[in-house]
């Protein structure tokens, strides 16, 4: 029934005025329940996304019919699911605090700093690497996968290495800086009341992380001798 009303849009608009309403359309799957069955009143069995917004937020809820949501294929939404992405963005608040504490003066277009250690180089290449990556995936309209890769590397890498080795090394005023700006403005299109207040805390009203530049890719050096570190550690934990 979509195809038809987009077509109609079209057909009328370009009747009534003259040109069509839209280049671009992207449609999504239905939206299931956790066993996969649709969503219905008689089953009892829907999820009303005001009541998910009121209890675990609205880039929660947003989040939750991202990630996951594949073209050509329906999604399972559960509650489960909502809360789960509510606690990681309770995750990306406590990075930017511990950030925070860490940056000397947050400089708004700070840009790529030179690396002074491994980890440094490291970081700034991964970083790099996720932009490129991302807005791939942004552009050619694949939502979730740009998301489940942000999130892997926003928790995976970035809270569960860098920010722990930051804490042993210290003096990372700059690259914690420009890794914080980037990744905010890579959330932003998933989650942006988050990111926004936590980009107003940061540079004050009068900036809005909603006209930022999106992050753009430099050259970086190979970070395969820390690739390897990661990989002794994670043995040795295992």
């Amino acid at each position: 029934i979509l195809f038809f009303w987009v077509a109609r849009m079209i057909l009328m608009t370009t009747y009534a005025v003259g040109k069509i309403p839209f280049e671009t359309v992207y449609l999504h799957g239905l939206v299931r329940d956790e066993k996969g069955r649709k969503m219905s009143k008689t089953l009892g069995n829907i999820l009303d996304p005001l009541d998910m917004t009121s209890k675990y937020g609205t880039d929660a809820t947003r989040l939750s019919l991202l990630i996951g949501a594949t073209p050509g294929n329906d999604t399972k939404l559960s509650e489960a699911k909502v809360e789960g992405l509510r606690n990681f963005a309770n995750k990306l608040w406590n990075i930017s605090r511990f950030t925070l504490l860490n940056i000397d003066e947050p400089i708004i277009d700070a840009s790529m700093p030179e690396a002074k250690t491994l980890a440094d180089t490291w970081i700034l290449n991964r970083t790099n690497q996720v932009v490129r990556d991302v807005t791939d995936h942004i552009e050619k309209y694949r939502f979730s996968a740009a998301g489940e890769l942000l999130r892997d590397f926003t928790w995976g890498e970035l809270a569960d290495w860098y920010v722990e080795i930051a804490k042993v090394e210290g003096n990372k005023s700059a690259v914690l800086n420009y890794v914080l700006n980037t990744v905010l403005t890579l959330w932003h299109p998933y989650m942006p009341y988050v990111t926004e207040a936590i980009w107003t805390e940061v540079y004050g009203e009068k900036s809005m992380l909603m006209v930022a530049d999106w992050p753009t890719t430099v050259d970086t050096e190979s970070t395969s001798y820390f690739d390897t570190l990661k990989n002794v550690i994670t043995s040795i934990r295992s």
